[in-house]
């Protein structure tokens, strides 16, 4: 089962900042999972649109300016990374999937896509794309077709996978709350993947592996990592 770090290891670190990241490589996660925002043009890696969420700042991410939020602590002495800043760091070492919050962000988190890969950091197999917003994915799967693109749902549609299916998505990313076997027989059905968001607790886990889903967001990629390796080598 494919393990994505959650914000990073953000069970054990402050979520989304670099010491979140390199815990979770150190973890041996697959891939890490990272939220991006907007502020002055710039694609900046924070999950919440409100500062005080996860920074000793205030007020809505989007109205503060660049400079102000890299003077933030982001927990631990950590400051909000740039996406560029966190491309370069992970450098390939994993697959990223990049979560699309900001509303009108795809075209710029293309360019910055574009720019990893000139730069040799990844290849265009180690990135996903992934949103809530599905018109924000779409744009950016015009721009950048050779990207995988993930489909994100916080319920369970009555179609089940098709909707993944209308944006030529790669993977269905799906709530824990809300995923049956029905939704993860379609979407392999369909050929798309399925990654289940967030899975913390090792009865999830079990339950996950009966799914046959693909693969789990969880904020303890180490924790999550060392049971399964358990649990296939007790089958």
């Amino acid at each position: 089962m494919f393990v994505w770090a959650h914000r990073g290891a953000s069970g054990v670190a402050p979520e989304n900042t670099l010491r979140a990241f390199e815990q979770a490589i150190e973890a041996g996660a697959d891939g890490i999972e990272f939220d991006v925002h907007m502020v002055e043009q710039t694609p900046i890696v924070i999950h919440d649109a409100w500062l005080q969420k996860t920074t000793n700042g205030l007020g809505l991410v989007r109205q503060a300016t660049l400079a102000q939020i890299q003077a933030l602590d982001a927990g631990d002495g950590q400051t909000v990374p740039t996406v560029r800043e966190t491309l370069a760091m992970i450098r390939g070492r994993c697959q990223v999937n990049l979560e699309l919050k900001a509303a009108n962000c795809a075209m710029v988190v293309a360019a910055e896509v574009r720019y990893a890969i000139e730069q040799g950091w990844f290849g265009p197999e180690q990135i996903i794309v992934s949103s809530f917003n599905h018109k924000q994915l779409h744009i950016f799967a015009k721009q950048m077709p050779n990207i995988r693109v993930g489909a994100l749902t916080a319920n369970l549609p009555v179609d089940n996978a098709a909707f993944a299916l209308d944006l030529n998505a790669w993977s269905l990313h799906c709530n824990r709350d809300f995923v049956d076997q029905a939704l993860v027989d379609d979407a392999h059905e369909k050929g798309l993947k399925v990654y289940v968001y967030t899975v913390n607790h090792i009865e999830d886990i079990d339950y996950m592996v009966s799914l046959r889903v693909d693969g789990i967001f969880t904020d303890y990629p180490a924790r999550a990592i060392q049971y399964l390796q358990v649990k296939t080598n007790s089958c």
